[in-house]
């Protein structure tokens, strides 16, 4: 088994040692076991790893002294931003925890004509659920970086900030009978070959009772193109989980310009 790896936000870089939260000491010490002397890796999120020693493990608190401070790189060559309608309680922990596992980089939940969920207001003790649930996902993942969890927004909105921020847009819709995820990544191979930086690709999930004409519209007519994922229709879920897996096998043998 590797080295535990933890998430822990806001570490102060000139520090010596880490005083562990509550929940993170709670798992060291009576999920892991982990004793004084064993040594674990806490990461900031941002791509910063910190080699931490445990110097005290009771029921008082959980310290690590700092033996080595380090920059990870995500290893990924794109950066992936899942935008999935707002749902039942169950189906929105699925995603953010598998979406995590297979790599997404930002996830935006949003409000349609057919989403289950019309209200976009997450109560705060919600909100603390979803980001803990990511925390763990990426820790058990081996992620070095945190998916970004933003603000529900209405679908027109969503479409807009995408269409604004991102390198390209896709959209799975059960309607396109013809163009496959391969081709409509054609252009997004090339990017990846040519920036320097990692370029951003948006993919849409519609909600349960699927996109409507006019939000498929307002997607392509902001350059989004819709493609099927097969000749099976999968639940909201699956597809949330099934799309952003087949894009980041289909680019997983390309490499970025240095």
């Amino acid at each position: 088994m590797g080295t535990h790896r933890f998430f822990i936000k806001q570490i102060d870089p000139t520090s010596k040692e880490i005083k562990f939260p509550g929940d993170i000491a709670h798992q060291i010490q009576h999920v892991l076991r982990l004793k004084q002397s064993d040594c674990v890796i806490v990461l900031d999120g941002e791509g910063n790893a910190y080699q931490v020693e445990l110097s005290q493990v009771d029921a008082g608190e959980t310290i690590g002294k700092i033996t080595e401070v380090g920059e990870v790189k995500s290893g990924l060559n794109i950066n992936l931003h899942l935008y999935f309608p707002l749902s039942k309680r169950e189906k929105v922990e699925w995603i953010l925890q598998k979406g995590t596992e297979v790599g997404v980089y930002a996830f935006h939940p949003f409000i349609s004509q057919r989403s289950l969920v019309q209200n976009s207001e997450i109560s705060e003790k919600r909100k603390t659920r979803w980001e803990s649930i990511i925390r763990e996902a990426a820790e058990q993942s081996g992620r070095s970086r945190l998916p970004t969890l933003h603000k529900p927004e209405s679908l027109p909105g969503a479409i807009k900030i995408a269409a604004a921020s991102l390198n390209k847009v896709v959209a799975a819709w059960v309607g396109e009978g013809n163009r496959i995820l391969k081709d409509a990544l054609t252009d997004t191979r090339h990017l990846v070959k040519r920036l320097e930086s990692v370029p951003s690709l948006g993919l849409f999930v519609g909600p349960e009772g699927g996109f409507s004409e006019n939000e498929i519209e307002a997607l392509k007519q902001t350059g989004a193109e819709t493609v099927s994922l097969g000749v099976h229709v999968f639940r909201m879920e699956t597809a949330a989980v099934v799309f952003p897996a087949l894009v980041m096998y289909e680019l997983s043998d390309l490499k970025r310009s240095e």
